[in-house]
């Protein structure tokens, strides 16, 4: 399975899926122009994940480039969208949740607040995002957690989340970027001003509280859509 034929059939809409009772065991990871130079030479590890997009350039590439077939929409891992979402369906379970990701201490932090938000979600252990991958793998594999919320930062944890899907099948493993570090510091319901949602304008606002983005969108976006293109010109001629 290449990138293109990937993005085709591996696209997924969380919520719809736990509303109708059908989503699968896997790593539900997030596809950007940044993290796409690494995904398209993981064809092995597809099998084991699906994907969502979180930002209205990709969205927009992904809508005007692959077809109507594939309703792509905006689902950020926040308490304004997806994050109630999955951790109801983990509480309804009652999963076993291992939480990874953020400074020493963010992830006990995270735990403390949700579990007073949800009760009946077994928290099963955390640890910080800047342990080596090794051993991120080896404590939640060894903790017998039935979902992981990764919030490691872009490549790490994609590649975690696949790696865990490939090792115990019957897992969930959702990557939540930042949101770990932010509800740990009170961030997580405020961190774009209502206005800034309303009028899709994430863009500007971490370009301003987050000046390393800038650099990383002009160099990866522009490149991004030169190596999509050449992906999509390549599997039509397969």
């Amino acid at each position: 399975m290449n990138i293109i034929t990937f993005l085709r059939g591996r696209y997924v809409q969380v919520a719809r899926l736990i509303d109708a009772g059908n989503l699968l065991p896997g790593a539900y990871i997030y596809i950007n122009p940044f993290n796409y130079f690494m995904l398209r030479r993981w064809a092995s590890k597809f099998d084991y994940a699906y994907y969502r997009v979180d930002g209205i350039y990709l969205t927009f590439i992904l809508k005007v480039f692959l077809g109507r077939s594939i309703l792509v929409a905006r689902q950020s891992f926040d308490l304004t969208s997806l994050a109630p979402v999955v951790l109801g369906y983990s509480e309804r379970e009652q999963h076993k949740v291992f939480v990874a990701g953020g400074k020493p201490g963010d992830a006990d932090q995270f735990i403390q607040y949700f579990s007073q938000l949800y009760p009946r979600i077994k928290w099963i252990g955390s640890c910080d995002g800047y342990r080596p991958e090794s051993e991120i793998l080896s404590i939640i594999s060894e903790s017998g957690a039935d979902m992981a919320l990764l919030g490691l930062g872009n490549l790490k944890q994609e590649r975690v989340a696949c790696s865990l899907a490939q090792s115990n099948p019957s897992g969930y493993y959702f990557t939540c970027g930042a949101f770990i570090s932010q509800s740990a510091n009170g961030k997580a319901l405020s961190y774009y001003p209502d206005w800034i949602n309303r009028y899709h304008l994430r863009w500007a606002y971490r370009f301003v509280n987050e000046p390393h983005v800038i650099k990383r969108v002009a160099i990866y976006y522009p490149i991004f859509l030169l190596l999509f293109l050449y992906d999509v010109i390549k599997n039509q001629r397969v």
